[in-house]
């Protein structure tokens, strides 16, 4: 019996092994190195508390079997478009007409001529009248107090070219 009691504690220590890796897995990126260790601890503490071999690998094997077709009908459910109907499932869209904007509207900036506080790798500020704000080249590097024009605002991006002298 001594073999047996010391079985049941190591199936014990690699079932909370198990769950302990897959906790890790759920709030650490990774690689699921995590996720498959924890998933072997269970599968190993399923074949331990077998009483045979071949009592535990078909264990295993009705387990396995259940968690593809669990995994086929998640799938199916996925195809078809049932996880979105889920009322967990956030449906509304952040659209510009509902009144969702990211950030502020620039588009007053559009045509309108500065000169370029910090140097434009093609990104950085510039002074706009009595106005700051972040600007963009469209890869042109341009250097610090050049005079500069806004060709076009695309949500929060300013997008800026050198004027000729």
């Amino acid at each position: 019996m001594g073999l047996f009691e010391s079985i049941e504690t190591v199936s014990v220590v690699l079932f909370i092994a198990g769950m302990v890796f897959l906790l890790i897995e759920l709030f650490v990126p990774g690689f699921g190195i995590f996720g498959g260790l924890g998933l072997v601890c269970l599968v190993l503490c399923i074949v331990f508390q077998a009483h045979t071999v071949a009592e535990g690998l078909l264990l295993f094997i009705i387990i396995a079997a259940i968690v593809v077709l669990l995994s086929l009908i998640a799938a199916r459910s996925f195809k078809r478009g049932r996880l979105f109907r889920s009322p967990l499932v956030l449906k509304d869209n952040e659209e510009k007409e509902a009144g969702f904007v990211a950030g502020g509207d620039y588009s007053r900036f559009i045509g309108k001529e500065g000169i370029s506080l910090t140097p434009l790798r093609p990104a950085g500020s510039a002074q706009f009248g009595d106005e700051k704000a972040d600007v963009v080249t469209e890869g042109e590097f341009i250097p610090r107090n050049t005079r500069i024009a806004v060709v076009k605002a695309e949500g929060i991006r300013i997008v800026v070219k050198r004027l000729e002298d």
